[in-house]
């Protein structure tokens, strides 16, 4: 019997496992673009904008411009793509009040060593590079009331600039359907009570807010909403190779450029597979598995690929820990995993309740097995896991429940993958 060796993505520089030959299923990798010149990339996306004036045009007429970025959960490659949005003004960069805004959302505050990492020492030497805080209520304006009934609360730097400009990048989300876009505003730069009423247990449970779907999904369609209410006038937003390379860029229009993308990555990370008895998958590696709360979107991509009541093997470094008390103590108030799902699917929007219910959507067709060196079997429990030291490990964890001859699915990359089932084999 043959073996063979598989990459994926963990922390920083990934890890190898063995898998037989005989065992192994469908490896989801999809077939890209060689990579080309970022910069290159990134200036012809400036330069011919989707629906859009260019940003010279935009920018002779303003001052005070605010620039929305990631924080580090993101694999932004900021240190690329703002200074080359800064160099379309049309002006000198010193001509503007330029803000640099981390589109924080209900994420925690981003430290100056971590602003220096992704933004670099000499954007975050030059200009104001600021955390946003949605329960901050003075660093809030109220715009309006959605037709939904969602108050909209938004940083007051969005709200008192003259120009604001957003990049990010554009993956496979769980409920919104894709990240990027109109995100930057919903949840990025707005109020706690903004965030909760979007992400309420109605609107996850709805059967159309899922992973790379926009249509009638009522988290996507509020964010447009709330977005079209904010002074967001161009964003930058690009899509990443697995080796987190910018591979293609969409500027201008909001939701134009948006769209744009989302159907570019659908067509490139979205991949044929037959559903099997066990999954091995990452949470994309560094930064996106940096904690236990992200790893719920690697989990989410991978149960796609998995029969029902199938082991979903979860490779996450997690070197923030938990990352989200709120979340973690949630989690502890439910003593089995259909408890958790009853609970969580209905009543009143509470902090992280979102990440909760969609975890206990995952869990309650299928077991996971935690491979990580950020945390341990106890934390694991914690979290309705299971617990392995290696990949080789739970792969025979798997096989003792699924039978020696299992087949195994890989998703290398984790969630940035849609993985579309053609088929189950019984």
């Amino acid at each position: 019997m043959s073996v063979e060796r598989i990459h994926i993505a963990y922390g920083k520089d990934g890890i190898d496992f063995a898998i037989d030959s005989a065992n192994l299923g469908d490896v989801l990798l999809p077939a890209l673009p060689a990579p080309g010149n970022a910069t290159d990339i990134v200036r012809e996306a400036l330069r011919a904008p989707i629906g859009s004036p260019t940003l010279r045009e935009l920018t002779e007429d303003v001052r005070k411009i605010l620039l929305i970025t990631n924080d580090n959960t993101r694999p932004m490659p900021s240190k690329i793509t703002l200074p080359l949005i800064i160099e379309e003004f049309f002006y000198p960069q010193t001509s503007y009040d330029i803000t640099i805004q981390i589109a924080n959302g209900l994420h925690r505050k981003m430290t100056k060593e971590e602003m220096l990492e992704r933004i670099g020492p000499e954007l975050c030497g030059r200009y104001p590079v600021v955390n946003h805080d949605a329960h901050d209520d003075a660093m809030l304006d109220f715009v309006c009331d959605l037709s939904t009934g969602t108050p909209l609360y938004l940083n007051k730097r969005v709200t008192q600039s003259d120009l604001v400009i957003s990049e990010g990048f554009i993956e496979p989300h769980f409920f919104a359907g894709f990240s990027g876009g109109r995100k930057s505003m919903v949840p990025g730069v707005a109020g706690a009570k903004t965030v909760m009423s979007n992400h309420c247990p109605q609107n996850i449970a709805n059967r159309y807010a899922v992973i790379a779907n926009l249509h009638d999904n009522p988290v996507h369609n509020e964010l447009m909403e709330a977005m079209k209410q904010t002074p967001l006038r161009f964003i930058l937003n690009v899509a990443l190779d697995s080796e987190k390379r910018i591979m293609a860029a969409f500027s201008g229009d909001p939701e134009q450029a948006h769209r744009t993308g989302c159907n570019y990555v659908t067509e490139k990370m979205s991949l044929p597979c037959t559903p099997a008895p066990i999954v091995v998958t990452s949470n994309n590696g560094y930064p996106l598995d940096r904690n236990m709360y992200q790893i719920v979107k690697g989990i989410d991509a991978a149960a796609r690929a998995a029969q029902p009541d199938g082991v979903i093997i979860m490779a996450a470094q997690c070197m923030d820990g938990v990352g989200h008390i709120e979340y973690y103590e949630l989690l502890r108030r439910f003593s089995n995993r259909m408890e958790l799902y009853e609970a969580t699917k209905t009543g009143e929007s509470e902090i992280d309740k979102w990440q909760v219910q969609v975890l206990a959507r995952a869990l309650k067709d299928h077991r996971v097995i935690l491979v990580s060196e950020g945390v341990d079997a106890a934390i694991a429990k914690d979290f309705f896991f299971e617990y392995a030291g290696s990949v080789e490990e739970a792969l025979e964890m798997a096989y003792e429940s699924k039978g020696a001859d299992a087949r195994v699915n890989v998703i290398p990359d984790g969630p940035v993958i849609i993985p579309r089932p053609v088929a189950t084999i019984r």
